[in-house]
């Protein structure tokens, strides 16, 4: 997981993986696939998740954990 410092940093990377073409993941040590609709949302979900914290919203995720339980 990646700490961001700053909100601008985290929305950085949002950005990129909202605006990547493709996006592979790795699966073995020289092999990768097509990431999935679950592998994007868990690659998105750490810099929205940061960016609330930075914000002081940390409520906003941690609410729906517990709704979706």
């Amino acid at each position: 997981m990646t700490d961001y410092d700053n909100v601008r940093n985290a929305l950085k990377d949002a950005i990129e993986i909202a605006e990547a073409k493709e996006i592979k993941t790795k699966i073995g040590e020289d092999e990768f696939r097509n990431a999935t609709k679950q592998d994007i949302q868990e690659l998105i979900a750490e810099p929205l998740y940061s960016i609330a914290d930075l914000l002081g919203m940390s409520d906003l995720y941690l609410e729906n954990q517990v709704d979706h339980k």
